[in-house]
């Protein structure tokens, strides 16, 4: 009996240590897993702070800062859940300053980012509009003419046809 025991103590110390051993070489590897979460979450938040601070600048009229902030939104956090967001608050701020090529731009990497989406679709034809508006015939001509032959969202390609012939008659009316 008393071997029993010993036997017993012994194998509840080897279980014991085992359990140990486990459990130090598993820690680690779930807490590396949570410290990468707890980063990958706290740099989420902070591009929220920086996306709400551009925001607030464009609120208050502030196009210059509220500029600065989405540019270095998009530099430092690129993958954002926010960035279709921060490109269109960009986009808002070039509107407001008159900056017609930078919107323009802007919209046209909107829609490369999201080529098969409702969003990207309307910023391929705010970009063609811009284009227009800059005097740029030929390149709002393609990019209207792109959207006719290859958007499945009827609602854009009416407005992209809208567009180019608006386009024909002010083209005829320069002519006369």
């Amino acid at each position: 009996m008393r071997q029993n025991s010993f036997i017993w103590k012994f194998w509840n110390l080897g279980l014991f240590a085992f359990g140990i051993l486990i459990s130090m070489g598993l820690v680690p590897l779930f807490a590396e897993r949570s410290i990468s979460q707890i980063f990958a979450d706290e740099r989420t938040k902070q591009g929220d702070v920086l996306h709400k601070k551009a925001k607030e600048f464009l609120e208050d009229r502030n196009h210059w800062q509220s500029v600065e902030s989405c540019k270095s939104f998009l530099i430092l956090y690129p993958g954002h859940p926010k960035t279709r967001e921060v490109r269109k608050t960009l986009s808002s701020n070039y509107r407001m300053t008159g900056d017609i090529l930078a919107l323009a731009e802007n919209e046209l990497k909107i829609y490369k980012e999201y080529p098969n989406t409702e969003e990207g679709l309307e910023s391929y034809l705010i970009s063609g509009k811009a284009y227009v508006r800059m005097g740029r015939e030929d390149k709002a001509y393609q990019i209207f003419q792109d959207i006719i032959k290859n958007t499945y969202s009827s609602k854009i390609a009416q407005e992209a046809e809208l567009e180019l012939t608006q386009m024909e008659i002010l083209g005829e009316s320069k002519n006369k």
